[in-house]
């Protein structure tokens, strides 16, 4: 507080609280009754988990404004491509899918990463078959188009192995 004061800042008490977080938490939480509370920084929801040892980490998943801000966007550009070549309309959408993977690539959170990708490949597939009037692209079609033109796959940027290493830092 005193360092704030510093720089004639202050925090906003409405969103300012303070979070039980950490390796005692759920414990903690389990005497009272009550639930584990979660911290929403820089697009990630990050909770109390834990790992398959069963030691404490940190668990983070996309935001869940920020999931569906990004299927929005996804959704838009496919419209707004959606009579370009096959090989323009996957150059777009693996721009915008690889700059997904960058920001949100982080351990813990590989499962809304395949939920972007899926969601993806789904809208694809819709915008594709409704060209045309005369029919949809069956989903063998659509498989075999996906051969030549692929998606880009989940990719995590920063691993959890990586992250320790940043956090010691």
């Amino acid at each position: 507080m005193e360092r704030l004061g510093k720089f004639s800042l202050e925090l906003e008490p409405k969103k300012t609280r303070l979070v039980e977080f950490g390796r005692f938490a759920l414990r903690m939480v389990k005497e009272r009754g009550k639930r584990l509370e979660t911290i929403y920084f820089l697009g990630f929801t990050h909770f109390c988990t834990r790992n398959r040892k069963g030691n404490f980490m940190v668990g983070h998943k996309i935001e869940k404004s920020r999931f569906r801000r990004s299927v929005q966007n996804i959704q838009t550009l496919m419209r707004e491509i959606r009579h370009y070549s096959l090989r323009e309309q996957v150059e777009k959408i693996n721009q915008v899918l690889r700059g997904h993977y960058a920001y949100y690539g982080i351990g813990g959170n590989f499962k809304s990463l395949f939920r972007i990708y899926r969601y993806a490949e789904r809208y694809w597939h819709k915008m594709l078959s409704s060209r045309s009037q005369k029919s949809s692209i069956t989903w063998e079609r659509f498989n075999s188009l996906k051969q030549v033109f692929p998606l880009q796959r989940p990719k995590l940027s920063v691993p959890y192995m990586r992250m320790k290493a940043l956090a010691v830092l």
